[in-house]
């Protein structure tokens, strides 16, 4: 669908409206009572999300952000999906899936009672995706902009054959000082850290400390 096609059949008066991207990509504006956000159908995800009073977005969206086929978008909340990381497998494959750098169809566009816009995406397997994931499935998210936001991703097998997925929100969170910053409820979890050569650690304490890349098992 063109951007105007998206605006009849999906457009929200005074609260959502689809405008072009630097790369002719459709892109989604929320204003609601709650939030300001953008999203991005290609790639499904989120770029900017600020709450009515925050000043600063809570999304970091780098100045050098692709807006380009095959490429993933710096920033927001990108899709890691049907693997997370490097090819499960060894093929030589692209860290971290396929869908980040791919358009999505819109399926729902819908104000929630609490004033609320809530926006369903999805993708569901073709002649390409196979040729990567030789697998039948309907993966979608929804993406809920409100107080807070939230984002909810619904995987379907539509085939006959089984298959494992991992998955993640692979989010750039905008912060000031990254030694201020602490994760909690994730003591005693297994963990990855990618940046002492993959080693599995075991976090310890009530806090973690975001000084290192990692990553839950």
């Amino acid at each position: 669908m063109n951007i105007e096609q998206l605006n009849a059949n999906y457009g929200i008066a005074d609260k959502v409206k689809f405008v072009e991207s630097q790369g002719n990509f459709p892109l989604i504006k929320i204003n609601n009572e709650h939030a300001e956000a953008t999203i991005s159908v290609y790639a499904g995800q989120v770029l900017s999300f600020k709450p009515v009073g925050q000043v600063e977005d809570l999304m970091f969206l780098s100045s050098q952000a692709y807006y380009q086929t095959g490429k993933a978008i710096k920033g927001g909340t990108p899709i890691c999906w049907p693997w997370f990381g490097p090819d499960p497998e060894g093929k030589g494959r692209a860290s971290h899936g396929f869908v980040r750098d791919r358009l999505w169809q819109v399926r729902d566009v819908v104000s929630t009672q609490d004033g609320a816009t809530q926006v369903t995406m999805g993708l569901v397997d073709t002649s390409e995706t196979r040729a990567i994931w030789n697998y039948s499935f309907d993966f979608s998210v929804m993406i809920t902009v409100g107080k807070v936001l939230k984002i909810t991703l619904v995987t379907r097998n539509t085939g006959s054959e089984s298959f494992a997925i991992t998955q993640a929100l692979h989010t750039y969170f905008k912060i000031g000082d990254i030694n201020q910053v602490t994760v909690l409820g994730l003591e005693n979890k297994a963990y990855i850290d990618k940046v002492d050569r993959g080693q599995q650690k075991t976090s310890l304490g009530r806090l973690l400390s975001l000084e290192s890349a990692i990553a839950f098992i």
